[in-house]
């Protein structure tokens, strides 16, 4: 049988309370229960680091795809994380592991807000509701700035997501949500389904008209 999805905590650091461990545990099996049916993984590694820089500020915990293998889940100690959230972000970075064993999440613009969106929609999928970050207040022409850079590569990941620059916080998530759903819709496809879509098949027909 192949290996399972397993969690590994930072017990060894002594500065995570029971409570807290606790409540990564069941984020995580949580997660694991609600994907295992649409995704069908196995042999992936979960590790909760200690890392606050890495976490998003208001969930105390944030998430990373290093590979089809490795999920990273950022935890800050000091903060109070929750169960939803810690199986919000994991949900979303299980949907990354699953589009790694085929196309890859890529480096360029247009594979990541492909990559993110589809996440975004997996998250609707299986928890009933996307997350904020897909459902942020931007305008027609913040997303035609980002279409017209969907082939730069690497994207910039710190301006088109993560407002490092004069783009929106968020942005990337919201324009990949809506062009994810657009096209789920229009193809009769959930999020699980197109785990492995081209990107340029996503964004082929809104590069001239924003989705709806």
């Amino acid at each position: 049988m192949p290996p399972a999805i397993d969690l590994h905590l930072p017990t060894g650091s002594g500065v995570y309370s029971e409570q807290q461990l606790a409540v990564l545990d069941e984020g995580f099996q949580d997660a694991v229960r609600l994907v295992h049916d649409v995704l069908h993984l196995s042999g992936v590694d979960v590790f909760a680091v200690d890392a606050p820089d890495m976490t998003i500020p208001s969930w105390g915990c944030g998430g990373y795809t290093y590979s089809a293998r490795s999920v990273v889940l950022a935890v800050d100690a000091s903060q109070t994380t929750t169960t939803s959230a810690v199986r919000a972000t994991l949900v979303h970075e299980l949907h990354h592991v699953a589009r790694e064993r085929g196309p890859g999440c890529g480096s360029s613009l247009r594979d990541r807000v492909v990559s993110e969106g589809l996440a975004m929609l997996f998250e609707e999928e299986v928890l009933g509701a996307a997350s904020e970050f897909a459902h942020q207040d931007v305008t027609d022409a913040q997303v035609a700035r980002l279409v017209d850079a969907l082939d730069e590569d690497p994207a910039d990941d710190g301006r088109w997501f993560f407002h490092a620059g004069d783009m929106p916080l968020w942005l990337g998530y919201t324009a990949g949500y809506r062009w994810a759903r657009s096209y789920a819709r229009e193809h009769g496809l959930s999020a699980s389904a197109l785990v492995h879509a081209p990107a340029a098949a996503i964004t082929r027909a809104l590069e001239h008209d924003e989705p709806r």
